[in-house]
């Protein structure tokens, strides 16, 4: 059975909040002593979404809907005394570059993607992840901060280290308008509600010798940063070709008229509507089909290339994504950073790789249009943070999901 914070039913969102948080195993602790804090941290956390907090005894507090969810990444399974090896999936070739000593580089060999260039560590790749999702962002800060405190704890008085301490943190929100920082409407293409399970789920055909994965899931996750500077001398019509639809409404591009500006699909939205997210517009949701060659370099169509295989066949490249965008201070102008952490959950991470590498889908595009940095949306994004993690799956009696890789 999938962990909870993957909102996947039907009618089901993501609330709110979000925080990934990266625990790192210091190179000492054995399974034995790694295990003994999942445990604990997982206890702890339960118990916060029952509105209890350690310090608090007899005093409830507001859990804000919180849910957590655990994945462990491929140097969990190197931690010393580990009694299962690593998953396949989660072999080398299924996992990001690290970014250059002095900052960037590729992401993946043949992807469009690259570090930031003043990014020269990532973060993403340690032992663990916690994902923290809420209503609030108390609720969600909270969780990380009694995190921290319950690991503080268990700190060696001689060493001053714990098996397990915070590497890194990522936090997010969900926007009310459904749309990104670049004005579009995001996320309206996203799986059915019936389809995303098969696409989620590891069964036997992906789990193979890994039997003890299925029912668990992947997560992919990626920072991406956003160059508003470079996306705002764009005019309204640039923009709509590379990203494939109308900025105001949301309606797929059709083609190009005879001056090449974009052409909205016809009939969208319908009468009494006025963007593709309300009722009565779900067919146009989806990018439709299109002739053009500049509409079918536009993100939508290389995001999603083909619609009529099966999504629940590894062939088909759908993913299931969960997208918070994130807003935070820096010292350099304009004084803040924009962009989305893209959160994905596959059978697979070999999905989501090959829609970043593959020629005629995101290989060798940074965002939309012709491939290489000179287009217009050459350099758009730019990678903070990157990682993959499997998600393993609940199991009645267990103390914490993936239990059984410590014994």
């Amino acid at each position: 059975m999938l962990q909870n914070g993957i909102y996947h039913g039907p009618g089901s969102s993501p609330p709110g909040h979000f925080a990934l948080v990266f625990l790192r195993a210091d190179p000492a602790a054995d399974a034995a002593a790694v295990d003994g804090q999942l445990r604990e941290a997982t206890a702890m956390l339960r118990a916060l979404i029952a509105g209890t907090v350690a310090d608090l005894p007899g005093h409830p507090v507001p859990s804000g809907n919180l849910a957590f969810l655990l994945g462990f990444g491929p140097k969990a399974f190197d931690i010393p005394d580990a009694k299962l090896p690593c998953p396949a999936a989660l072999a080398p070739r299924f996992r990001f570059r690290s970014p250059r000593p002095t900052g960037g580089g590729p992401l993946l060999v043949g992807a469009g993607l690259s570090y930031a260039a003043d990014v020269t560590r990532n973060d993403a790749t340690e032992e663990f992840c916690l994902q923290f999702t809420a209503d609030t962002s108390l609720a969600v800060s909270r969780a990380v901060v009694e995190l921290w405190k319950l690991l503080r704890r268990g700190r060696d008085t001689a060493t001053r280290t714990a098996p397990l301490e915070i590497a890194g943190i990522h936090t997010g929100f969900q926007r009310d308008d459904r749309r990104s920082w670049i004005g579009f409407h995001d996320g309206v293409s996203n799986l059915h509600s019936a389809d995303r399970e098969r696409v989620i789920g590891v069964g036997e055909g992906e789990a193979g010798l890994d039997s003890w994965t299925i029912g668990g899931t992947y997560l992919v996750f990626l920072r991406l940063a956003l160059d508003l500077e470079q996306w705002e001398v764009l005019s309204r019509p640039q923009q709509e070709l590379l990203v494939g639809r109308d900025k105001l409404t949301g309606a797929p591009l059709a083609g190009r008229d005879a001056e090449g500006r974009p052409l909205p699909a016809t009939g969208c939205p319908v009468t009494g509507t006025t963007e593709v997210t309300e009722p009565g517009n779900e067919a146009f949701r989806e990018h439709g089909v299109a002739t053009d060659p500049v509409v079918l370099a536009s993100h939508v169509h290389r995001a999603n290339l083909v619609h009529t295989t099966d999504p629940g066949q590894s062939g088909s490249l759908r993913v299931f994504r969960q997208g918070y965008e994130f807003f935070e201070p820096v010292a350099a102008a304009p004084g803040f950073r924009v962009g989305l952490n893209f959160v994905s959950f596959q059978d697979s991470p070999d999905r989501l790789l090959r829609v970043l590498t593959q020629a005629g889908w995101l290989g060798g595009v940074n965002f939309g249009g012709r491939p290489g940095p000179d287009g217009p949306a050459g350099r758009l994004l730019s990678v903070r943070a990157a990682g993959t993690y499997l998600v393993p799956p609940v199991q009645d009696g267990a103390p914490y999901p993936g239990a059984e890789v410590f014994g």
